[in-house]
């Protein structure tokens, strides 16, 4: 700490008090006694005097402010060293910082609008001379007594175009809860940068909180290039949703899809709230937004990897070396008591996984179309049933062509005609070979010679029972069959034919 400057006098100004420390220099309120007034006079602390960097990037601070001359750039007075310290003098601003409203949660829409008015052009008109702040963030925007807002701390500016050897060991330097996609890859700048940052400090003032926190610098640094935007909306319910396209524009990741100016963008922020209905009808819905933001990411996005030793072979890697430049911390006791900040919604957690959704219509399409499928499947497989019965059933009505009725051998009367033309009974067919004897039925004391007796009396004989199942005779192939017209009542018992 420099303590050692406050109550001595250097180059015409008196040192009074310690009234902020950051990450390059300290700031002190003094007292200019040749003008009577009160001035800022930033310093650059002892132990980075000895740092050929840091001493080249706050001599080139001087050098940048002094080139600038807006009314919404804190302006510089003078420039000098003293004991080899070198120090900046500057304007004073007594209203504090755009850091210490949001210490009471978050600032009216009204006033964030106006605050917006004023640094827009100012920013600008930096990008039009050539000139990058690269770390824009709440505590770089300062209030006046009146409560008009300015830009201070080039300390890490860039000059477009310049051939001047980087200012940085590590390639990338800033806040990573500021820091645009393209910035915390390492890639090359340009304007549409600073309008990053710029919407991120929006969406702080109009929430009450950043729209991505993480445990280390390196996780937030890895959510500004992958995570989905979240809603201002949802998390400041006053806020009318025409606020949430023109934020979604301001923090797109790609550059090219973002606001040209930081006056566009205060534009639009003035348009969603005077006319929203406006700025639905002309700037797209929130949910054609993140689809829209959802397949850019999908499509260009690189996946981030964890830090490596080397990041120049792959061009599209984020940076591991990050510079976090610390935040101005004030010293001097507010006029106001303060109130804890709200937590970030997000803390120490993941922004949460949008996972796209197919719109309503094709939703609705996809389940009719199933419906449908569904539907003939069921028809089809019922027909395909209904054809397989009928063929079984029809298959087991056809009588069987080979197996004879067994009822043909039991009560079918063979007749033949003898040489007489009578019509004689016949025996049922047996299974005795032709030419041996048949054997006597002992049930009824009958012989085969009885039979054939009865036979030749001419009476039909009906069996008194009914005879067993019996297979068709063979043909026989004997040479002594006698002859039709003829019987044979020997001892063979066989019937005439």
């Amino acid at each position: 700490m420099n303590d050692i400057l406050i109550g001595t006098t250097i180059g015409g100004y008196h040192i009074l008090e310690e009234i902020g420390r950051g990450g390059m220099a300290t700031v002190y309120r003094a007292h200019q006694i040749s003008m009577n007034r009160d001035v800022a006079i930033k310093a650059l602390p002892p132990q980075f005097v000895t740092e050929d960097v840091s001493l080249e990037r706050f001599k080139q601070e001087a050098s940048i402010v002094a080139r600038l001359e807006h009314r919404a750039i804190v302006p510089v007075h003078d420039y000098g060293e003293y004991q080899g310290l070198p120090y900046i003098v500057m304007r004073y601003m007594d209203g504090g910082s755009v850091d210490d409203l949001l210490a009471s949660g978050p600032v009216e829409p009204d006033r964030t609008l106006a605050i917006l008015e004023q640094i827009a052009p100012a920013l600008d008109y930096a990008h039009r001379a050539g000139v990058l702040h690269r770390d824009l963030k709440p505590s770089n925007i300062l209030l006046d007594t009146n409560g008009d807002a300015y830009v201070t701390d080039f300390g890490i500016a860039r000059i477009l175009g310049s051939n001047s050897k980087p200012l940085t060991t590590s390639g990338v330097v800033g806040t990573p809860s500021y820091m645009s996609p393209e910035q915390a890859q390492g890639h090359e700048l340009d304007g549409r940068s600073d309008i990053y940052a710029l919407g991120v400090v929006l969406f702080e003032m109009l929430t009450g909180v950043r729209p991505y926190e993480g445990e280390t610098p390196y996780s937030v640094a890895v959510k500004h290039v992958t995570a989905a935007i979240p809603s201002a909306c949802k998390l400041n319910l006053e806020l009318p949703p025409s606020i949430d396209p023109v934020l979604i524009k301001a923090l797109a990741k790609k550059r090219h899809t973002r606001y040209a100016t930081a006056k566009a963008l205060a534009e639009a922020l003035k348009t969603a709230l005077e006319q929203p209905d406006k700025v639905m009808d002309t700037e797209p819905s929130l949910h054609e937004a993140l689809k829209l933001s959802a397949a850019q990411h999908q499509m260009n996005v690189p996946a981030i990897a964890p830090p490596q030793p080397s990041t120049a072979d792959d061009p599209n890697r984020l940076s591991p070396n990050i510079q976090v430049m610390r935040p101005y911390v004030p010293t001097s006791t507010p006029p106001y008591p303060a109130t804890p900040r709200p937590v970030s919604h997000t803390g120490s957690q993941s922004a949460p996984h949008h996972t796209a959704r197919l719109p309503y219509t094709a939703r609705r399409n996809w389940m009719t179309g199933m419906m449908i499928a569904l539907l003939i499947s069921g028809l089809v497989l019922a027909l395909v049933i209904l054809s397989a019965y009928y063929l079984l059933d029809t298959d087991n009505d056809q009588p069987n062509p080979i197996t004879p009725s067994l009822e043909s051998y039991h009560y079918t009367a063979v007749f033949k005609l003898t040489s007489t033309r009578e019509a004689r009974p016949t025996a049922p067919p047996t299974n005795t070979p032709r030419g041996s004897t048949a054997p006597d039925d002992p049930a009824n004391g009958e012989t085969g010679d009885e039979s054939s007796s009865e036979g030749a009396s001419g009476i039909d004989s009906v069996p008194s029972a009914v005879p067993p199942v019996m297979t068709p005779p063979a043909l026989s192939t004997d040479a002594s069959v006698p002859p039709q017209g003829t019987r044979d009542t020997g001892a063979s018992g066989t019937s005439p034919f």
